[in-house]
């Protein structure tokens, strides 16, 4: 019986697991995770482990959770394609992507980055005095420095490469459901095999 026991909880193990861990991870992305850009962002890219289904799709963020706008979400085998419309400004984004893979399972993530462009420059307006020249050029420094300062450890945060895993409950569901199956086929063989007795 106990061998019974023991050979049926390895099916189902074999089956569950197979199905956790056949998730369609982020395999790769333009941009990265945390990546801070310094070029005109043209298209976002995602690419995953295994062909996606047709209802995958990504929406992009500014730091207002605001969405910009984007061409027409494209899929291409396993990669999730857009055109970014307009140039975007400088500051912080969020990449929310939602997939389902071949396993039908669905999945979801987000891929911060940051765009940094450098600004043109332009020439300084006349001003009366040099005194007043001195202050404006000295309170844009600190105002550039403490903008990069912010940048900088936005851009640290959000280069947590947790944020591309899936979510636990993915793993958690299916391993419960298995155990749920293999102490109720175990309590029903055992009063079965009392009454028989």
């Amino acid at each position: 019986m106990l061998n019974k026991i023991i050979l049926l909880s390895s099916l189902l193990f074999f089956l569950f697991g197979a199905n956790v861990f056949a998730h369609s991870h982020l395999e790769d992305s333009t941009p990265k995770n945390g990546e801070i850009v310094t070029e005109s962002l043209k298209a976002i890219t995602l690419t995953f482990e295994t062909v996606l289904e047709p209802t995958s799709s990504f929406t992009l963020f500014d730091e207002n959770n605001v969405s910009i706008p984007l061409s027409t979400v494209s899929i291409s085998g396993n990669q999730l394609i857009a055109n970014v419309e307009n140039n975007l400004l400088n500051g912080t984004y969020n990449i929310h992507w939602k997939i389902i893979g071949e396993d039908g399972h669905p999945l979801e993530g987000d891929i911060p980055f940051t765009n940094q462009l450098p600004e043109n420059t332009t020439p300084p307006e006349q001003v009366e005095t040099e005194e007043f020249n001195t202050d404006v050029t000295t309170a844009e420094t600190k105002s550039a420095a403490d903008t990069e300062t912010v940048m900088k450890e936005q851009a640290t945060e959000a280069n947590d490469p947790a944020l591309d895993k899936p979510k636990i409950m993915n793993y958690v569901l299916p391993a419960i459901i298995g155990l749920i199956m293999v102490l109720g086929f175990g309590s029903y063989w055992l009063i079965f095999r009392r009454k028989q007795v």
